[in-house]
C-alpha cells in the first residue's frame, strides 16, 4: 500500500500490520519521497512504487520492527544502491547520512 496521507505507526499495527506479528516492511521512493508498506516481500513493495512511477535507483527498504519500535534498514532493494554509491555492505544500510536522509522521508508518512 503506498501512504498517500500521513498514517500513525499505531494504526500500522492496528490495520495494516498483516503478514508478520513484530514487523512491517516497506519500500521508499529517495527521489519523490513516497512510502509504501505491509506486504509480504519488499520487492512487493518495490513493484508498487515502479507501478506509481519510480525509478529503481531511487528504491530503498526496510523494516519497522515492533518491539522495541526500530527501522531496520536492510532490505533487497538496497543491494544496488549501495553498491553503487557505496553506503552499505550488500543489503544493510550503512551510511549515516544516507540514513538520516531516508529517516525523514520514512517519519514525513509514519507520524
Amino acid at each position: 500500500m503506498i501512504i498517500k496521507e500521513p498514517i500513525s505507526l499505531n494504526d500500522i499495527w492496528t490495520d495494516h500490520n498483516h503478514y508478520y506479528d513484530d514487523m512491517v516492511k516497506f519500500c521508499l521512493d529517495r527521489k519523490r519521497r513516497v512510502v509504501a508498506i505491509d506486504a509480504d516481500m519488499h520487492s512487493d513493495l518495490e513493484n508498487e512504487l515502479y507501478d506509481d512511477g519510480s525509478d529503481d535507483r531511487d528504491i530503498y527498504g526496510g523494516n519497522i520492527m515492533k518491539d522495541p519500535i526500530e527501522v531496520i534498514w536492510e532490505a533487497h532493494p538496497n543491494i544496488a544502491r549501495n553498491q553503487e554509491l557505496g553506503i552499505g555492505k550488500g543489503r544493510e544500510l550503512t551510511d549515516l547520512n544516507t540514513i538520516d536522509e531516508l529517516f525523514e522521508i520514512l517519519k514525513d508518512s509514519i507520524i
